[in-house]
């Protein structure tokens, strides 16, 4: 297994639960990536994308994808460029969407159409994770997201943004999903 972490807007490869999931997954001999994609206040989808890739140039069923936030549109994306032998094994998409927010900043990730038979052939597993409240997506988009994709739905009770400002600096049950792959 080998596992590549999308951070959310605002963040970096450190953000919230990514830095201690890193550590963890690395202390028991997991290859990870987690790299800060680039100017995380202003984000571009095509840097975004560029970053990905410049990581591993071709992805295959030994990869985990795990995204927050706007982590999870860069990761769909992502899926919509692949190969037509290329796939990962999982995806966890944790705070995700894949809506227009409304907010400026994010919108290029989210405003056009998404490939959905494309992303669907490109990952043979999808787990969704939301939260009942969290302040910036609403609880139906995590739901409408994982029904779109066929995926397992996670409720996080009172888990907020599922980040550090809502207690998350480690996150014990992504590791227990990812330490049940081994």
């Amino acid at each position: 297994m080998k596992v590549f972490l999308f951070h959310c807007w605002g963040g970096d490869g450190r953000s919230c639960w990514s830095g201690w999931l890193s550590d963890t997954l690395i202390a028991k001999g997991t290859t990870v990536i987690s790299p800060d994609f680039p100017n995380t206040n202003n984000p571009k989808l095509e840097d975004w994308l560029a970053t990905a890739r410049k990581n591993v140039k071709t992805f295959d069923d030994d990869w985990v994808l795990v995204g927050h936030s706007l982590g999870c549109p860069a990761i769909l994306r992502l899926l919509e460029t692949f190969g037509q032998d290329e796939r990962v094994g999982l995806v966890v998409l944790v705070a995700g969407f894949a809506k227009d927010l409304e907010v400026p900043q994010i919108k290029n990730f989210v405003d056009k159409k998404f490939n959905w038979p494309k992303i669907l052939k490109s990952c043979r597993r999808f787990i969704v994770i939301n939260s009942d409240n969290d302040p910036f997506i609403p609880l139906d988009e995590g739901k409408r997201l994982a029904e779109q994709l066929g995926a397992d739905f996670i409720i996080e009770h009172g888990g907020g943004h599922i980040n550090e400002g809502s207690g998350y600096s480690s996150y014990p049950l992504l590791l227990k999903i990812l330490d049940g792959l081994k």
